[in-house]
C-alpha cells in the first residue's frame, strides 16, 4: 500500500515539477536577482547549506527534506521545494502535514488540481483532522469545482459542526455560485460559532448591500468591531456610508483606512468624492491628486480631479485632466461629455 502511495505521488509531483520548470524558467533569473539582493535570502542560503550537510549524514530523514523545502520556498524556488517534498513523502508517506505543505506549494504555482490530489492523501492518512477537509474544499473552490468543495466541507461538518472556518469557506462557495441566500445563511452560521469572525461579517454586509438590504450597515459595523484593523472591512463600511449619502461619516471611516494604509488610492479617491459632494472643492482636489500620485492609471480620479478644476475655474487644467482620463479609459463617457461641455 505504501509503495502504491509513493508511486502515485511520484507521478503527479514529477508532472508538476515539469510544469514548474516550463512555466517558471522565464522568471528564474529575476527571482535569483531578487533573492541575492536581500539579507533574508543570504540567511536562507546559509540555512540551506546547513540542512544539506545534515541530509548528507542522514539521507533517510524525511523531516530534513521538509525543513529544507521551507527554506527553498523562502527563496521563491518552488521547483526545488517540491523536489524536496517529493523526497520527504517518498521516505515517510504517513505524515499528512507533508501532503498539506506540498499542496500549498502547488497552490502557489496556480495548480489546484494537484493540490487537491495531495489533500485526498492527507485525509486518507488522518481522516479525523478537520483542517484537511477545510483545505481540500478551499482548493476545490480555487479550481471552481464547487460541487466537490461542498462535499469536502460537508464531510468536515459531520466531524465538527462547530468549526467556523468550514462554514466561512462553504459560504464563499455559495457566493461564487450566485446563491446569495445560502451564502448569507452559511456566513451567519460561521459568526454564530465565532462572534469575532470579521471576514464573515464583511461578506454578509457586502451581500446584503448588493441586494439593498438596510441590515448591511449593521454587519459591516460588526466586521470592524470584530477586527478594528481590517482594512477591507473598514473600507466596505465607508463605501456603504458613501452610498447612503452619509458623507461626513464616510470621510471619517475612510480616514481610518488611510491610518492603516496611507497608500490606498481607493480610500483617498472616496474621501475626495465625499468632499466634492459637500462642496469642499479644494479639499476634494487635494485628495484626488493624492490618489493619482499613488496610482497614475486611476482614470476615475483624473475625471473627478478634472471636475474640481472645472469648478475652481481652472478650465485648461480641467480639459487636460479629462483627456488624461480618456487616455487611460477611452470609454469613460463622463469625461467625453465634460470635454464637449468645455468646447474641446
Amino acid at each position: 500500500m505504501i509503495r502504491k502511495i509513493k508511486n502515485l505521488i511520484l507521478v503527479f509531483i514529477v508532472g508538476g515539477l515539469l510544469g514548474l520548470i516550463a512555466c517558471k524558467q522565464c522568471n528564474t533569473n529575476k527571482n535569483r536577482e531578487a533573492i541575492n539582493s536581500t539579507t533574508d535570502s543570504s540567511i536562507h542560503s546559509k540555512s540551506i547549506d546547513m540542512v544539506s550537510e545534515e541530509i548528507k549524514k542522514d539521507s533517510l530523514n524525511a523531516y530534513l527534506y521538509y525543513k529544507r523545502a521551507q527554506l527553498y520556498q523562502g527563496q521563491n524556488d518552488l521547483k526545488t521545494a517540491l523536489t524536496d517534498m517529493f523526497l520527504a513523502i517518498s521516505i515517510d508517506s504517513l505524515r499528512p502535514e507533508y501532503y498539506l505543505y506540498a499542496a500549498d506549494l502547488f497552490i502557489q504555482n496556480n495548480d489546484p488540481k494537484r493540490a487537491i490530489m495531495l489533500m485526498d492523501k492527507a485525509i486518507s492518512t488522518d481522516s479525523a483532522n478537520i483542517k484537511y477537509y477545510v483545505y481540500a474544499g478551499k482548493f476545490c473552490y480555487l479550481a471552481k469545482d464547487y460541487k466537490q468543495a461542498l462535499t469536502y466541507f460537508n464531510e468536515g461538518i459531520k466531524r465538527d459542526m462547530f468549526n467556523p472556518d468550514i462554514y466561512f469557506q462553504k459560504g464563499m462557495v455559495y457566493k461564487d455560485m450566485g446563491d446569495t441566500n445560502k451564502a448569507i445563511s452559511t456566513f451567519q452560521t460561521c459568526v454564530e460559532q465565532d462572534p469575532k469572525y470579521a471576514d464573515a461579517y464583511l461578506q454578509i454586509g457586502l451581500l446584503m448591500k448588493q441586494r439593498g438590504d438596510k441590515m448591511a450597515q449593521k454587519y459591516l459595523d460588526n466586521a470592524v468591531k470584530a477586527n478594528p484593523n481590517a482594512e477591507d472591512a473598514i473600507y466596505a463600511k465607508g463605501f456603504a456610508e458613501k452610498d447612503a449619502k452619509q458623507y461626513e461619516q464616510a470621510i471619517a471611516t475612510f480616514k481610518q483606512v488611510i491610518e492603516l494604509n496611507h497608500r490606498n488610492p481607493d480610500a483617498l479617491d472616496a474621501i475626495g468624492f465625499c468632499y466634492l459632494q459637500l462642496d469642499s472643492i479644494s479639499t476634494a482636489y487635494r485628495y484626488f491628486n493624492l490618489a493619482i500620485s499613488i496610482d497614475p492609471e486611476f482614470a476615475e480620479a483624473f475625471y473627478r480631479k478634472g471636475l474640481c478644476a472645472e469648478k475652481l475655474k481652472h478650465i485648461e487644467e480641467a480639459k487636460s485632466l479629462y483627456q488624461q482620463c480618456l487616455n487611460l479609459n477611452p470609454k469613460y463617457e463622463l469625461a467625453t461629455k465634460a470635454l464637449k461641455r468645455l468646447g474641446s
